[in-house]
């Protein structure tokens, strides 16, 4: 959230009926909370939500201020103290992504609640500070995977399903952009980051075969009209899992298959180095992100799909050595 408070979600044994449905045989969400820059954490406590087990309820977390946060994935659940009391968010169907900047929340939503949905994703809005979420109009979007980044006022929406991709960029919450999609035929939009409401990093993925594919990472310095791709790509191995920016010189692509990887470049996309690289069976690196240009943070491995050994990993000099954080 900011360069010295940040949140967690962890897992817990369940304690009865605590979170809800589907938690029996698997475990509850508890939030971890941190003002110290991921020095030392506490424990804020449990959600009434499965994290682990046949049906989680909630896989990520996203906070906008101290009070004001949002786990999701495929519920949606808001908070307005701090993580202390959770209250779930009705939904036409799965939550996909959910950011906030600039006092506002977006939350990319399925319309309905068993895909295929006829009618694609919405994209919903809310103040931080309420749950008094909205349907954003524009453009269609497709049923499918997507994602939204966000700097500032300006946010970018990217939907991939059915042979459809759309890439659009909404300012203010209510001024609609629909872009070109800026990779090849054989390429998809899997990801933007931006360092500016202008500048931003994009990847484009696909081609893949035997555990790899193709990544081709782009540049834009006016908001994704317009973006030419740097000279070298990060290398072939691995399913790419989104990108994340530092400044306008360094940029990681995470990636998994069967191993895990974490590609950065340090001078724009020129050169790639493997910072993380983990043969590990394809646990993954989730939620690659950069609070400052130095400082960041990755999550290794995902309990809600089984993943045994789980931790969060820190970086204090732009990604170039990353660390794991002790709780």
């Amino acid at each position: 959230m900011s360069a010295t408070q940040g949140f967690v979600l962890g897992a817990q044994p369940c304690s009865g009926t605590a979170c809800g449905q589907g938690c029996a045989s698997g475990s509850c969400a508890t939030l971890a909370a941190s003002t110290d820059g991921g020095g030392t954490w506490t424990n804020v406590g449990a959600l009434p939500a499965a994290l682990t087990g046949p049906s989680p309820a909630v896989t990520k977390v996203r906070f906008a201020t101290a009070s004001d946060g949002w786990a999701f994935d495929p519920q949606l659940w808001s908070t307005h103290n701090g993580g202390h009391t959770w209250t779930e968010v009705s939904t036409p169907g799965p939550v996909s992504d959910v950011e906030a900047s600039g006092g506002v929340a977006y939350a990319l939503v399925a319309s309905c609640g068993t895909p295929p949905c006829i009618q694609g994703d919405r994209l919903l809005k809310t103040q931080v500070a309420s749950d008094g979420w909205t349907a954003i109009s524009g453009p269609a979007l497709p049923d499918g995977s997507g994602s939204i980044a966000a700097h500032a006022n300006t946010i970018w929406v990217v939907v991939n399903g059915g042979g459809t991709s759309t890439f659009d960029m909404i300012v203010g919450g209510n001024s609609w952009h629909r872009l070109a999609n800026p990779c090849s035929t054989d390429l998809s939009l899997a990801g933007v980051a931006p360092v500016s409401t202008t500048q931003l990093f994009l990847l484009c993925a696909g081609d893949a075969g035997a555990g790899s594919e193709s990544k081709v990472v782009l540049f834009s310095s006016d908001g994704g009209a317009h973006a030419t791709a740097t000279s070298a790509a990060p290398a072939r191995g691995g399913i790419a899992n989104g990108i994340a920016a530092a400044s306008t010189a360094i940029v990681a692509v995470p990636a998994s298959s069967g191993a895990s990887y974490v590609y950065r470049s340090a001078d724009g996309g020129h050169t790639w180095g493997t910072p993380l690289s983990q043969g590990d069976g394809g646990v993954g690196y989730y939620d690659v992100g950069f609070t400052t240009a130095t400082q960041g943070v990755a999550v290794y491995g995902n309990p809600a799909v089984g993943t045994a050994a789980t931790s969060l990993l820190m970086t204090h000099d732009g990604g170039a050595t990353w660390k794991p954080v002790t709780f």
